[in-house]
C-alpha cells in the first residue's frame, strides 16, 4: 500500500467514530479512535471535517460503515437523520477512492482479523475454516452480515442485508403477548423493535403491561442496572432481547449454512452477554427440530472490540484495491 493512511469510520445511530488504518505485514493496525455523539453534528460531513481539523492526516483513501442501506452512492441513517452523498464526502477528503458500506457489512469483514481477547465465547463449537460466518446483533438498530471465504484465495466476500427487520418470532407465552401488544400499536413487529435501542421504549412499556407491573420512563442504562439488581421487568426485558437475538442468529446460521461460526455484535449485544450465555437463550439458537444437527457444532462468539467495524472497513478498502470489487 502506498504511503498514507486509510481513513476508516463507523457512523451509527448514536455515535460516529473515525480512525486511521494501516496495513503492515498483512495485519491491520488502527490509531486511537476519535469518537463523538452523532447529535453533536448536523451532517456526516460536519463530523468528518471536525476529525480532519484535529488529525490533519495524509490519506490514500477512505472506507466507512453506515447504519443504513447503502445504494446508488447514497445512504440515509434512519436513526440519526443524516443523508450522505458519497461523492461530496470524497471531494471533502480529496481522495480518488472511497468505499461505503452498511456498518454490519464492515463488521462482518472484521471477524477473521479479531484476536481472542476481542471476542467472548457464548456457546462452544468447532468452526469450519472454509465455512460461512454470520455476524449480527442489536445496537441502535439490528444489523446483519454474512462472510464467505473465497476458496483457494486469501480473501472473503461479504453479503450484507437488512435482516434485523425480519419478523419477531415469539415462542413463550410472554413473548406472544408482547408481540400482540406491540402489533396493536405498531402493526409490524421486527427483531429490531424488540431487541434494539430503536424499539426500547415501545417494547418495555408493552412488556410492563403484559406483566401487569408499573411503567415509568427510564434510560436503557438505568434499566440495565435494574436488571443486574434483579428487577422483574428489567430482567424479563433482557431475557427476551437475548432470546430474540439468538433466535434471529440461529435463523441466519441456517440460511447461510454458517459452519464457520456465529459472531454477535453491537452495543446492546455486549450488554446482553449474561443473558445470551443462559441455556434458554442458547437453546433458541441450537434447537431447530429436524435440523438441529446442522447448528449444533457452530461456535457462537460475542465481539467486544470497538475497533472491529473500523478494521473491517480497512479490509474492504484493501479488498477492493486488490480485486476491483467487493
Amino acid at each position: 500500500m502506498q504511503d498514507g493512511a486509510i481513513l476508516v469510520g463507523d457512523a451509527g445511530g448514536t455515535n460516529v467514530r473515525f480512525a486511521l488504518a494501516h496495513e503492515t505485514a498483512g495485519r491491520i493496525t488502527v490509531s486511537p479512535i476519535w469518537k463523538r455523539p452523532g447529535a453533536d453534528f448536523k451532517t456526516f460531513e460536519d463530523a468528518t471535517a471536525a476529525f480532519l481539523s484535529e488529525a490533519k492526516p495524509k490519506l490514500v483513501g477512505a472506507s466507512f460503515g453506515f447504519a443504513g442501506a447503502v445504494a446508488h452512492g447514497h445512504v440515509d441513517l434512519l436513526h440519526r437523520g443524516w443523508s450522505v452523498e458519497f461523492e461530496k464526502v470524497r471531494q471533502l477528503l480529496g481522495i480518488s477512492r472511497l468505499v461505503a458500506v452498511n456498518d454490519f457489512f464492515a463488521m462482518a469483514r472484521s471477524a477473521p482479523d479479531l484476536p481472542p481477547d476481542e471476542v467472548q465465547d457464548i456457546a462452544p463449537g468447532k468452526a469450519d475454516p472454509d465455512g460461512s460466518i454470520v455476524v449480527g446483533g442489536p445496537g441502535t438498530g439490528f444489523g446483519i452480515g454474512i462472510l464467505r471465504r473465497i476458496m483457494g484465495a486469501d480473501g472473503y466476500v461479504v453479503v450484507g442485508g437488512e435482516g434485523g427487520h425480519q419478523a419477531f418470532a415469539p415462542q413463550t407465552d410472554i413473548e406472544w403477548r408482547l408481540a400482540e401488544a406491540l402489533r396493536a400499536k405498531l402493526g409490524y413487529v421486527s427483531n429490531e423493535i424488540v431487541a434494539a435501542g430503536a424499539g426500547f421504549e415501545d417494547t418495555i412499556e408493552a412488556l410492563a403491561g403484559v406483566l401487569g407491573v408499573p411503567f415509568r420512563k427510564r434510560s436503557e442504562p438505568e434499566v440495565f442496572d435494574a436488571a443486574q439488581a434483579g428487577e422483574r421487568l428489567a430482567v424479563e426485558l433482557f431475557r427476551i432481547r437475548a432470546a430474540t437475538v439468538m433466535t434471529a442468529m440461529g435463523d441466519m446460521a441456517l440460511a447461510a449454512n454458517a459452519t464457520g461460526g456465529v459472531f454477535l455484535a453491537g452495543g446492546i449485544s455486549v450488554r446482553l452477554a449474561p443473558w445470551l450465555k443462559e441455556k434458554a437463550a442458547i437453546d433458541r439458537l441450537r434447537n431447530r427440530g429436524w435440523r438441529s444437527e446442522l447448528v449444533a457444532p457452530i461456535p457462537v462468539k460475542l465481539i467486544v472490540s470497538e475497533t472491529a467495524p473500523l478494521i473491517g472497513s480497512a479490509r474492504l478498502w484493501l479488498d477492493q484495491a486488490a480485486r476491483g470489487w467487493l
